[in-house]
């Protein structure tokens, strides 16, 4: 079974915030999201695209054409390369 349960955090514990379907003492996996523990501004976009890089397999960076600024017209709707 999947759900996705609203719960608060204190004291080491978490405490849904309405009722779950589960046996006492049933082992559960938790996935957070929080945007508590974020930084904010310049520093918290910098820590979201560092995220995001180490998600990326870093044999996939290899492949990425090198001309995306001066050809991002050709990537982005099929228009002729630039030369160099």
């Amino acid at each position: 079974m999947t759900a996705t349960v609203k719960a608060t955090y204190a004291n080491g514990v978490f405490t849904p915030s309405e009722p779950v379907d589960i046996e006492e003492g049933e082992e559960v996996t938790l996935s957070i999201e929080g945007a508590t523990s974020r930084k904010r501004g310049l520093a918290g976009v910098v820590e979201a695209v560092q995220e995001l890089q180490r998600t990326i397999p870093s044999d996939a960076w290899d492949v990425l054409p090198t001309d995306g600024a001066r050809n991002y017209k050709h990537y982005l709707y099929g228009h002729p390369k630039e030369d160099a």
